[in-house]
């Protein structure tokens, strides 16, 4: 037996109440919370660390998955006109974690030792080699 997804699991019960759909927002900001308390784990430059943190990253990647889930019924009923509590923080919340998923932690990690390194750029060397002019 397999653990089925929300993606899975909640199309199979029908499009859900205003109610229900409210509770699993609030469990899925709740969850967010929950993993909200271990970020400063997320990008580390310790590389003893790095696992706990990729670790930490899926289950943020899941987390993602899942709330996608969760918003796509809550948008449904929010677009005929019922009101879902925290709609619009679920969406902020998931919004930023997509963002920082973008970046693994052991790619964090290497940025750290580079700029350590003083493998960096200046802001006129990043336009120079753009060619982009200054906006001043």
């Amino acid at each position: 037996m397999t653990a089925a997804t929300l993606s899975e699991l909640l199309p199979e019960f029908g499009k859900p109440t205003p109610v229900i759909a409210g509770r699993w927002v609030a469990a899925a900001l709740a969850h967010a919370a929950a993993l909200r308390e271990y970020d400063q784990w997320l990008y580390t430059s310790d590389p003893a660390r790095v696992p706990a943190a990729e670790h930490l990253h899926d289950a943020w990647r899941l987390w993602a998955q899942e709330a996608q889930a969760v918003l796509g019924e809550a948008d449904a009923l929010a677009a005929v006109g019922h009101e879902i509590p925290d709609i619009g923080m679920l969406r902020d919340i998931l919004d930023r974690t997509r963002a920082f998923l973008k970046m693994a932690p052991a790619v964090i990690m290497e940025r750290y030792a580079q700029a350590h390194r003083g493998e960096v750029y200046s802001v006129e060397e990043a336009r120079r080699e753009l060619r982009i002019g200054s906006r001043g």
